[in-house]
């Protein structure tokens, strides 16, 4: 039994802020640069130089914000539906199983890999 187009389905895509690349480690989480900025608008208040720019900020980290939780999730939806198609096929079948537990592996690890990209973009947000 082969299922050489499954982990295919399941290639990630692109991230739309970096294009593919991953996120700097050292930058501030995108809830943290809303709150620093958030805590610098009163001071700002009356000049339209650093209003600007803490507007420009403010939607920087709001893009960082939404394209994070929407890769994250639809990481977590895609391995969702890997793991129900593996617990279909293991629920559903007429015949004794004929693959290997490496065979098995190699179905699960795309969706490890799915489910492991979701959670760091999602724990990226923090």
């Amino acid at each position: 039994m082969t299922f050489a187009t499954f982990p295919s389905a399941l290639s990630p895509p692109a991230c739309p802020l970096c294009a593919g690349e991953p996120h700097d480690p050292n930058s501030a989480a995108p809830l943290e640069q809303l709150r620093l900025c958030l805590h610098q608008l009163p001071s700002a208040a009356g000049d339209m130089v650093a209003l600007g720019a803490l507007g420009r900020q403010l939607s920087r980290s709001h893009a960082e914000l939404d394209a994070l939780l929407l890769q994250g999730t639809i990481d977590l939806r895609a391995a969702h539906l890997g793991l129900q198609a593996l617990l279909t096929l293991l629920q559903r079948r007429d015949e004794p199983l004929l693959f290997s537990s490496e065979e098995a592996l190699a179905l699960l690890e795309p969706v490890q890999q799915r489910l492991q990209l979701g959670l760091q973009r999602i724990n990226r947000v923090f």
